[in-house]
């Protein structure tokens, strides 16, 4: 399948735009998190430890009733990656900690362990994305863990020598896929509420109580439940709010990274790409109807299975 050359410059275009805006905004917080009045006040002067900072506090507030959080599940995940990473951030800190918590902390240590919590405090930060102070923080969080992870991260897509024409053009149309696929969770999926959730009300009960040949009447509140109380209307719902966005977020980093980095892609079983971007394709299919978000994920999800598909073919080939 041969894509047009105008789409296909179009597509450099904007992959050029979008680097040039990713080279500013790095030396913006560059020069922020490189100052020595910031870092001076940190413990051992870890920016790990900032980022797990952030992250816990944002769980905690997000377990007030007036603030929206991620979730119990992935919020205990959370807390707990964040709470190891601080702590092996303070013994290498050399403050002093209990034996068992330092034992616990350890499992920070794998050289995987902090990117990993990176890419999932990368993940929830852009599905909580909108105004407010958890938000804020889920943000500050990743900017913060991404810039100490950076050459970890990096790693991922570093090269050696000059990729081949066939080599950019996967990386450039999975990524302006990938794009494409993350700005379609900001519209509109469906629809929601509408219904009752039911609850517990009060009700006036009279009692009749009789003493011979008079009557005697007295009024009490008794709370009864009612299924028609507590009425939920319909709002519009994103993406981001969909089961297993998470996982489909992360399945798009994965594409892009394998995508970019032709060594890390080389040393994996080549059915690795079509799996993953089967699986987002299958998840966004999932999500269908008659709303705009679902086609425009769709569409990104379909650009990344032509490049994948043929670079399948081209691996199989040679």
């Amino acid at each position: 399948m041969e894509i047009p050359p105008e789409v296909s410059k179009t597509a450099a275009s904007a992959a050029e735009a979008t680097q040039r805006a990713a080279g500013h905004a790095a030396q913006a917080v560059k020069s922020v998190l490189e100052d020595p009045r910031l870092r001076e006040r940190i413990p051992g002067r870890s920016l790990a430890l900032l980022g797990a900072g952030l992250v816990a506090l944002a769980v905690f507030l997000s377990a007030l009733p007036f603030f929206w959080g991620i979730g119990p599940g992935w919020s205990l995940v959370m807390l707990a990656g964040s709470v190891l990473v601080g702590v092996r951030e303070l013994h290498s800190a050399g403050r002093p900690l209990p034996e068992p918590v330092v034992r616990a902390a350890r499992l920070a240590e794998h050289p995987l362990f902090l990117p990993a919590f990176t890419a999932l405090t990368f993940t929830h930060a852009f599905l909580s994305l909108s105004l407010g102070l958890v938000p804020l923080l889920w943000l500050l969080a990743a900017i913060v863990l991404g810039y100490d992870q950076r050459r970890a991260l990096s790693a991922f897509v570093s090269e050696q020598g000059k990729p081949s024409p066939e080599q950019k053009r996967l990386g450039r149309w999975v990524l302006m896929g990938a794009l494409l696929c993350a700005a379609a969770l900001f519209f509109t999926w469906g629809y929601r509420g509408g219904y009752f959730l039911g609850g517990f009300q009060p009700y006036q009960v009279r009692d009749m109580q009789m003493d011979g040949f008079s009557r005697e009447y007295t009024t009490r509140t008794e709370w009864r439940f009612s299924m028609m109380t507590n009425y939920v209307p319909a709002y519009s719902a994103s993406g981001r709010g969909r089961p297993l966005v998470s996982g489909a977020l992360l399945a798009l980093g994965g594409l892009v990274l394998l995508a970019l980095g032709r060594q890390t892609r080389a040393a994996l079983p080549p059915w690795v790409l079509p799996v993953l971007a089967g699986a987002v394709t299958l998840w966004g299919i999932a999500g269908l109807a008659s709303y705009l978000g679902p086609w425009l994920f769709l569409a990104g999800a379909l650009l990344i299975d032509v490049a994948v598909v043929r670079e399948f073919m081209q691996r199989k080939a040679g």
